[in-house]
C-alpha cells in the first residue's frame, strides 16, 4: 500500500505527539516550497536524505505508439530525485532484514 501525505502527517504527529491538523499545514507549506524551488529550475539538497533536481530532457524522435508514425518530442525539464549514500544504506539495510529475518 502506498503512503499518502496524511499517512505522512500521521506519522510525523504521532513522533512528535502533535495533532494532525497542526502539522499539515508545515508538510503542505514544505512540498509547496520544493515545487517552487524546482519550478526555479532550482536543485534542493536534504543532507542525509537525498537531493532534487530538475533536468533538461532532449528533443528526440518518438513514435506514436497508435500509428507507429514518427513524432518529435521536444525538450522538456523533468524533475528528479536522488537518495543520498547515507539513506541508500539504510534502504539496503531495511530490505537486507525484510529478507533475512532472525
Amino acid at each position: 500500500m502506498n503512503a499518502t501525505k496524511l499517512d505522512l502527517c500521521t506519522r510525523v504527529s504521532k513522533n512528535l505527539d502533535t495533532p494532525v491538523t497542526d502539522i499539515k499545514p508545515i508538510v503542505e507549506s514544505f512540498l509547496g516550497e520544493v515545487l517552487k524551488v524546482l519550478s526555479e529550475s532550482k536543485r534542493i539538497e536534504i543532507r542525509g536524505f537525498g537531493s532534487f533536481s530538475v533536468k533538461i530532457r532532449k528533443s528526440r524522435v518518438g513514435r506514436n505508439p497508435r500509428t507507429g508514425k514518427s513524432v518529435t518530442v521536444p525538450e522538456y525539464k523533468a524533475p528528479c530525485f536522488k537518495f543520498s549514500n547515507e539513506a541508500c544504506k539504510l534502504f539496503e539495510n531495511h530490505l537486507r532484514e525484510a529478507k533475512n529475518p532472525k
